[in-house]
This record gives structure tokens, sequence and C-alpha cells, in this order.
């Protein structure tokens, strides 16, 4: 992980990058055939070209489905809520910063934040919540 250092276990960190307030993924884009992956990987997974680059996702994505957890690990501390969600043409599964699962098609910013905890302090990842303009939005009556 970039910046932003956390104290406890991080999930994914080799893949998270922090530029200030603003959250990425690296993903790898294939130069042959515009495949997109997640999590980065050095040969295309539809190609197999292993002309790759590795590239910073955007900061926003939309949910395609979520659902609530309420049996799994105990870390998780369930339930727990996590969503598919897809930015700059990849899918991602990320826990989300919320108690009830995202409709499909809801904007979302990626974040990083705790998942769960662990013996050694609070076990830390990306995830995902609703992207703070369209809470605005909703607040106000409109969507």
């Amino acid at each position: 992980m970039t910046q932003n250092a956390v104290a406890g276990p991080v999930i994914g960190g080799e893949w998270i990058h922090q530029d200030g307030d603003h959250t990425t993924l690296k993903i790898t884009r294939c130069r042959e055939c515009e495949g997109a992956w997640f999590p980065p990987r050095p040969v295309c997974s539809t190609c197999m070209s292993s002309d790759v680059d590795e590239v910073l996702t955007a900061t926003r994505g939309t949910a395609y489905a979520s659902t609530v957890v309420r049996i799994g690990p105990a870390a998780f501390r369930p339930p727990y809520v996590l969503s598919y969600v897809d930015i700059s043409g990849v899918r991602i599964l990320a826990h989300v910063e919320s108690d009830t699962a995202l409709d499909p098609d809801t904007p979302v910013e990626l974040r990083v934040g705790s998942v769960g905890s662990a013996e050694n302090g609070e076990l830390t990842s990306y995830l995902v919540a609703e992207a703070a303009d369209d809470i605005a939005a909703v607040a106000g009556g409109a969507r």
C-alpha cells in the first residue's frame, strides 16, 4: 500500500494506492487485447500475452450486485456487506461501508478502512462506500 500506512494486517495492500483522500487499485491492462484484470497479473488471462501494463483504476465505480453476509468468518464481524463493483473495466469484490446491501448501479467510491479484526489489530483493506455526492443528492430528494 502506498502512503497513509495503517497499523495491523492489510489485506490486498500491494494493490492499494492512496493519494491524499483518493484511493485507487492497481490493475493489469493488456496491450494486445485491451483486457483488464484485478488483481494485477504478469500475463493476460484472455490472450496469454505478457505485454501488459500495471495501471491505476478510477476512484469511483458502480455497484453491480451486493449482499449482506450474516454467517461468515468471525474476524470479519458478521453481518457485513460485500459488493461486486465495476470500475475501470474490471469487476472487483469489496467490503461495503454500510449495514445494508447496495442497489445495483449505485455509484460508489473506493476507500481504505477496517474490514474486521485480528489478534494483532484491525484488518484493513480496500472497501467501497456510496459516493458522497450521491448521498447528498438522495438527502436533497433528487436521484
